[in-house]
């Protein structure tokens, strides 16, 4: 009866969450265009092709499911822009919570533009807006009510006596700043702010008046060459939203095996809730990533420390007859 109980309670608790804020990744340096729109276009080349897999929760309840995929490509007008560099993109992700198989399906679009904000093009600054359509859903025949109680078990067959929406729908609007300053061949630095839900939707399954409170993002980090083999990248990642903040420290390494394989990984500290490691490798134009939240958080008497998965994979490749005077940005292979 306690187990019961308390996932019951943790199911509520979770519902509530993530009915009232966003998705987020581990691996937030590999989902580029979910970190911050500015950051659309900044890659090693010319355009990028970025996966993410999370699968969270699965030792408590029904897993918290979080797929996306997004696509971005810079120097885009070339023949008009004459200064600068614009970009453009566009991610699709598709969230799905819990035992009410609560989703989150989001179509966004992408714009950037970059340019160097001195004379040596060694600092640099983009400046990027996000739009799209954000669709949200809940099975409500997979819960259960109070009023389905029947004295001795619940009965799916009785009415739940609430009246509710089963999907509601609305147009999302974000944006975003990033600057990245080379400090010498072995050093950058590099860091970003973005607002999203601009303009705050609602968001209600029971026709009530609920606001989507604006979520606020602030990134950073800096990437140390070591040897001509060897780097370190520190980075940090704070986010705020409603009443809810989430801040991420940590770094990963990179070794260079030979000119095709590159080795990375770290390990990462999201605040009173989970430590997560990192493992990697790139391999020419591909990346694969794979982390780990181990719970460390209240929940971990439930979770034994069980958190989520992540998988990470990246592609970023070179058009032939495009003009490569672009701003010199650092990125951790955003």
């Amino acid at each position: 009866m306690y187990k019961k109980t308390a996932l019951a309670l943790l199911w509520l608790g979770c519902l509530k969450v993530v009915s009232a804020q966003d998705i987020h990744y581990s691996q937030f340096y590999a989902s580029p265009l979910t970190l911050n729109p500015a950051l659309t276009g900044i890659n090693d080349c010319n355009y990028r092709l970025a996966g993410m897999y999370r699968n969270q929760w699965r030792s408590v309840t029904d897993p918290y499911v979080t797929p996306s995929i997004s696509f971005d490509i810079n120097n885009v007008l070339q023949r008009w822009i004459k200064t600068g560099v614009l970009s453009a993109g566009g991610l699709i992700l598709n969230d799905k919570a819990g035992t009410g198989e609560l989703s989150n399906m989001s179509i966004m679009a992408s714009v950037a533009y970059a340019r160097p904000l001195t004379a040596d093009r060694k600092l640099n600054g983009s400046v990027g807006l996000q739009l799209g359509y954000v669709q949200k859903k809940l099975d409500f025949t997979k819960l259960l009510w109070e009023s389905q109680f029947n004295g001795e078990s619940f009965d799916p067959t009785l009415s739940s006596n609430e009246n509710f929406n089963d999907k509601f729908s609305y147009i999302d609007l974000n944006a975003g700043l990033y600057v990245s300053y080379f400090l010498s061949p072995k050093a950058d630095l590099f860091g970003g702010a973005a607002i999203f839900h601009l303009i705050p939707p609602k968001e209600s399954f029971l026709n009530k008046d609920n606001k989507l409170g604006m979520r606020m993002v602030g990134h950073g980090g800096f990437r140390y060459k070591i040897t001509d083999q060897f780097s370190i990248i520190p980075q940090v990642l704070y986010m705020t939203q409603t009443k809810a903040q989430e801040i991420n420290l940590g770094g990963s390494f990179a070794y260079v095996l030979n000119n095709d394989v590159k080795l990375f990984g770290g390990a990462y500290y999201r605040l009173n809730d989970a430590a997560i490691p990192v493992i990697g490798i790139d391999y020419k134009q591909i990346r694969l990533g794979l982390s780990y939240d181990v719970n460390i958080s209240s929940l971990s008497d439930a979770s034994k420390g069980r958190g989520g998965f992540e998988l990470s994979l990246g592609y970023t490749g070179c058009l032939g007859g495009f003009v490569l005077d672009k701003p010199i940005f650092f990125c951790p292979r955003y």
